[in-house]
């Protein structure tokens, strides 16, 4: 961007089309590259986070995320328990 003006048309623009083609991409990528390929980006985002950081995830970090696993599994149990029961 060469101004402020120029800035502005920028961010005012419709972003719907940006959208769709972003998940046209991510869709046609997954289908092309199947599962395999996302966990392989995964462990090489795991790896650059631990080049930067080596002390990742500390202690701390894997309690909280370890809650928040469980806080997510109770939450599904939850909903399944309701989809079991009959109807009133």
């Amino acid at each position: 961007m060469r101004n402020a003006d120029e800035l502005r048309r920028f961010a005012r623009q419709g972003w719907e089309a940006a959208q769709r083609d972003k998940e046209l991409y991510w869709r046609d990528w997954k289908r092309q590259h199947g599962p395999a390929a996302g966990i392989r980006i995964a462990d090489e985002l795991r790896k650059q986070v631990l080049a930067q950081k080596p002390g990742w995830p500390s202690e701390e970090e894997r309690r909280e995320d370890l809650a928040t696993h469980l806080r997510v599994l109770e939450a599904l149990d939850r909903v399944a328990a309701r989809r079991r029961r009959p109807a009133r």
